[in-house]
């Protein structure tokens, strides 16, 4: 299942994923068991399960087939993105077998039986089904191979996977990770892509280690990294530099930890191949130094970069964000170039059709990093109690627009911020504007280079006796080290700040009387987000003309 191979083990469970908008799951046998089968241990495993069948019959079929215990999954996530996006995500959609002997009427019923028990669409090898499915060519099974016999050999694997948008390299990305989980225990992630990240919600680069398969689309396995920077948005041309200053940062931080120095590492990227696009990547390279660069081209060309990242172009070409090519023939090593094509444009299923559009899997993605305070399946943001922080302690800034100081806390005011850690010696050369005591925390002028620990949205902020109140995600052993909360281009989900509480939907008399406090309370609509106002930046139009 997405390169994981799943072995006999009665104490192990793998939550799966496979919901609408995303290639759906493919769960295949992939030939003899290194376990020996025992037909009681299974039947045993049954009973304890709630489930019964006959070791005859176990001992019949063991030898031909695979047994799968399917358990429906109940987490807050789920939850919560089910009474959200019933439509969209999670809605279970009847699937009819296959035409043959096999199925007749009383197999289809208890087939429909399971399928409605599970909450789930079980889709057979030549049934009639209207979805996107999970393509896996064998050219990248070849590739992961090739890589943990490197692995074994105590040769590097550091992998960067680069190409554009939509060719499948998120696809292919965790299968990889789960192929080299499978022999290696541990890998490295390093996530350059601050508008599609994996393992983090957008608008910042990160570093993780990852210890378990990749079974879902990123918003399902979002865990803490081991370093992240804060880019301050999701598309990068208002601040390319920044992004590469943070991504070299991030780069820094992961070769100074030892315990990382032999841990297979996969390296994401952006899909964005043109202009400021093309010149971020060759830093990228150059700065990253991978050993195998892995390039997925598009069958169209107006979605791939000018030419493939061989050795020779990328310390050849003059261009580059902050390199050159003078300062990469020096320290670049040599890399192995392997190209392919995508095999995600294969789908007969569209975008439209069934995808999501890129702002809409960021909101996605930063529901479900806030779900993990979800107590219920009805709970709502409004329903957790915030933190409640002294501004003094504090300093704040909005990096992707201009602000005046005086109107900074309004617009602060019910917004996503990057919980950020600014240390003293970075602090004393940032221009910042410091009110009279007490009227106004510090204000950055400027974005500086920070770490950042998560997301919080400001619920309120009570100028009389400067507070900010908080509600995040993040453990409150880790916000004690946050000192900066940072404003910027990342939206905060529509549906968040327009899901009233339970007890709003069911009291009528109350409705009446209470009001959201930061919008008009309405029916969700079906999509996650309305996609925001992008404003012209001509820096983008003058680095491609040049």
């Amino acid at each position: 299942m997405l390169g994981f191979r799943i072995e006999q083990n009665a104490s192990k469970t793998y939550h799966v994923f496979s919901p609408r908008g995303y290639s759906l799951q493919c769960i295949r046998a992939v030939g003899q068991s290194k376990t020996t089968f025992n037909a009681s241990r299974v039947s045993a495993l049954l009973k304890s399960a709630g489930l019964a069948c006959e070791e005859h019959f176990l001992k019949e079929k063991s030898t031909e087939n695979v047994l799968l215990i399917l358990r429906s999954l109940n987490c807050g996530m789920v939850d919560y993105m089910s009474r959200k996006f019933p439509i969209n995500i999670l809605k279970k959609e009847e699937c009819v077998p296959p035409e043959s002997s096999y199925w007749g009427n009383e197999n289809r019923k208890l087939f429909s039986q399971l399928c409605n028990q599970l909450d789930t669409s079980i889709i057979l090898r030549g049934s009639i089904f209207n979805a996107r499915f999970y393509l896996q060519p064998d050219v990248w099974a070849e590739y992961a191979q090739e890589l943990i016999e490197k692995f074994h050999k105590i040769e590097p694997v550091r992998v960067m996977v680069v190409g554009g948008k939509g060719v499948g390299k998120s696809t292919l990305l965790r299968f990889l990770v789960n192929q080299l989980i499978q022999e290696c225990g541990r890998v490295l992630v390093v996530d350059f892509d601050p508008g599609q990240p994996e393992l983090f919600p957008a608008g910042c680069v990160s570093a993780s280690l990852v210890l378990e398969p990749l079974l879902g689309p990123n918003f399902t396995h979002l865990q803490q990294p081991l370093y992240s920077y804060f880019v301050g948005n999701a598309d990068i041309i208002g601040c390319p530099e920044r992004y590469v200053r943070s991504c070299r940062q991030l780069l820094n931080d992961c070769k100074i930890e030892f315990s990382l120095s032999n841990v297979p590492t996969i390296i994401n990227t952006m899909g964005f191949t043109s202009g400021i696009g093309l010149d971020v990547t060759l830093d990228l390279i150059r700065l990253a130094q991978p050993r195998q660069l892995l390039q997925i081209s598009s069958r169209s060309p107006r979605r791939n970069f000018v030419a493939m990242f061989e050795y020779d172009y990328v310390t050849q070409h003059p261009r580059g964000w902050l390199t050159d090519n003078a300062e990469s023939a020096e320290k670049l090593p040599y890399y192995e170039m392997q190209a392919i094509y995508s095999s995600a444009e294969l789908s007969e299923k569209s975008l439209e059709e069934w995808g999501f559009r890129p702002s809409e899997l960021r909101q996605i993605g930063l529901m479900s990093y806030f779900s993990q305070m979800s107590s219920s399946s009805q709970w709502s943001l409004m329903e957790t109690v915030p933190y409640c922080i002294s501004w003094q302690d504090l300093a704040v800034c909005i990096c992707h627009e201009s602000v005046p100081p005086t109107l900074t806390m309004a617009a602060l005011n019910a917004s996503l911020v990057a919980l950020c850690i600014l240390d003293n010696e970075t602090a004393a050369s940032v221009p910042y504007y410091q009110a009279t005591v007490g009227q106004y925390p510090k204000i950055l002028r400027e974005l500086p280079l920070m770490p950042c620990v998560g997301y919080g949205i400001i619920r309120g902020i009570d100028m009389a006796k400067g507070y900010i109140y908080l509600v995040s995600p993040e453990p409150a052993e880790r916000l004690t080290q946050v000192n900066c909360l940072v404003m910027g281009g990342i939206q905060i989900p529509e549906s968040l700040l327009l899901d009233a509480p339970s007890s709003f939907n069911q009291d009528q008399e109350s409705a009446t009387k209470m009001r959201a406090p930061y919008g008009t309370y309405g029916p969700s609509t079906s999509q996650p987000a309305c996609r925001p106002y992008r404003k012209y930046n001509p820096v983008f139009t003058l680095r491609n003309i040049v």
